[in-house]
């Protein structure tokens, strides 16, 4: 076989680390069979194929005791393993240069690779890497030494631990010394070194996908990583070095030239840019200020003064014509103020009207009603007044009462109501004798509108001689009461909604258009 300076894999390096994770399991698979004094005697056509040491120790089983050999081979192989754990590259193949040609003692003769953790044949002293032993001969019906093929005793096999040690203290290269790595040391060594070999490949840490030499890595982080954050140089806004064209696009803060040319020296930030162009820029076309006045001359900012210098005429008199049209529309508008003020006037008056109709009626509360009724039949409380009102701002004052036990005719069966002129401080501006109908309701507070039934009682004052105490200026504070001794029956009060939550509501409404009150 020829020397080899350059070790290589010939298998995948997946397949790889699947290959130690199963030599693992086949070594502590078999130790647990030979520890286990309860697993079950093998057939006899089983017992006809083993060697002479398994029936030894197949027979040594069954007595309660172990073969002191094997004691010292495979279990001596899983304490060796366990005292010396086996170094990651030597379970993953690795690319490994010798620095000197690797003498065929130290390749395994099953694999042509170096030997890796290295398991000694007893019969004929030849090795073998444990990997190839646990997956090639152990597995095989006619176990044989690949060197030599004489017939072994795997049970017999040992670590060959002084051995793996010259192994790994052989001198190698780094795997990366074609690209220019310069460490050499001992094989034992190589995974540490590999590690931090600045030579070796290894992808960038922002996941952008690059592969490249590690000692590469700040310069494509400076330079190339697509996916570092990065600072704009003009606003100080962070994005990924990816997105930098996008950014500059958009950036509020880059420098421009003005889209006129008004100077080739100038740049102004984007944000700024078109403050400059409506301002400032004396390239910018404008149209005249007297536009508004029908000049329609446009230019440029900076030719602006000269078209006033030579248009004055013209401007002038686009101002008279403008002047001539306002005095038009002026006589227009003071002839509509006219018509304005006038309709504003009647409007005026019209709600004053209706001021004075709006105060010609007064609802009033009465709460506590079947207590004040029972005071009233023990006489204890013969009659309730309402708060004064007026029929308009400067109208007649009234004031309505109501005997809640009757009055007259009705008392002991009827509510009844009245109601009297007072002294007011424009009687003496109003029309007398009093007049005005005047009408009562007792509210229905049904919740649904639509089926309430008022109770309404109206009288019309008869303004003769006999009435005048009633109708009449009042010379004292108030006149004597008209209205309606029998307004609503007891029991109907009860009846419907007029009384709810012990309260009922009166309205007295006065028929006063205003139109004869100041």
């Amino acid at each position: 076989m020829p020397d080899k300076s350059e070790m290589t894999d010939s298998e995948n390096e997946a397949e790889i680390k699947a290959n130690s994770d199963e030599e693992e399991d086949l070594v502590n698979q078999e130790l647990e069979n030979l520890k286990n004094d309860d697993s079950p005697s093998p057939s006899p056509q089983a017992q006809q194929n083993m060697t002479g040491s398994q029936r030894s120790i197949q027979s040594s089983k069954s007595k309660g005791s172990r073969n002191s050999v094997v004691g010292d081979s495979l279990a001596s192989v899983r304490s060796q393993s366990v005292g010396s754990p086996m170094p990651q590259f030597l379970k993953e193949r690795l690319k490994v240069l010798f620095v000197y040609p690797l003498e065929k003692k130290y390749e395994c003769p099953s694999c042509d690779e170096v030997l890796r953790y290295p398991v000694l044949f007893e019969e004929c002293g030849h090795r073998v890497c444990s990997h190839c032993f646990e997956t090639e001969i152990k597995r095989a019906d006619n176990r044989r030494c690949p060197t030599d093929r004489g017939k072994i005793d795997v049970d017999s096999a040992t670590i060959d631990k002084e051995f793996n040690k010259v192994i790994l203290g052989l001198e190698v290269k780094c795997s990366n010394h074609e690209w220019g790595c310069k460490w050499e040391g001992e094989y034992q060594q190589i995974q540490e070194h590999l590690e931090s070999c600045e030579y070796g490949d290894i992808l960038c840490i922002n996941d952008c996908g690059a592969k490249f030499q590690k000692r590469f890595l700040q310069k494509h982080l400076d330079k190339d990583c697509p996916k570092k954050i990065i600072a704009c140089s003009y606003c100080d806004d962070r994005h990924l070095r990816e997105d930098k064209k996008e950014h500059i696009q958009e950036c509020p803060k880059i420098p421009l030239p003005c889209p006129n040319k008004c100077d080739k020296t100038l740049s102004i930030s984007r944000d700024e840019l078109d403050k400059h162009i409506e301002e400032n820029c004396p390239k910018t076309k404008i149209s005249c200020d007297y536009e508004g006045i029908g000049c329609e001359h446009r230019c440029s900012r900076e030719k602006l003064p000269k078209h006033y210098k030579s248009d004055i005429i013209n401007h002038v008199k686009f101002i008279y014509g403008l002047a001539m049209q306002n005095k038009e529309r002026l006589d227009k508008h003071d002839a509509s103020l006219v018509e304005h003020v006038n309709l504003i006037q009647g409007v005026d008056r019209r709600i004053g009207d209706l001021e004075k109709i709006a105060h010609n009626a007064m609802l009033w509360r009465v709460e506590d009603y079947t207590r004040k009724l029972k005071e009233s039949k023990a006489g204890n409380l013969e009659t309730l007044f309402s708060p004064t009102f007026t029929t308009s701002k400067h109208g007649y004052r009234l004031c309505a009462s109501v005997c809640l036990n009757g009055d007259g005719k009705g008392k002991g069966t009827h509510m009844s109501i009245f109601v009297s002129v007072l002294k007011g401080a424009y009687d003496a501006l109003l029309k007398w004798p009093f007049d005005y109908r005047v009408t009562f309701f007792l509210l229905d507070q049904n919740d649904d509108p639509n089926e309430r039934k008022h109770i309404k009682f109206s009288i019309k004052p008869n303004p003769c001689a006999e009435n005048e105490p009633f109708l009449g200026r009042p010379r004292m504070e108030k006149n004597a009461s008209f209205g309606g001794a029998k307004f609503v029956r007891h029991d109907d009060v009860e009846t419907r909604k007029y009384l709810k939550d012990d309260t009922v509501f009166i309205k007295v409404v006065v028929d006063c258009d205003g139109m004869s009150e100041p």
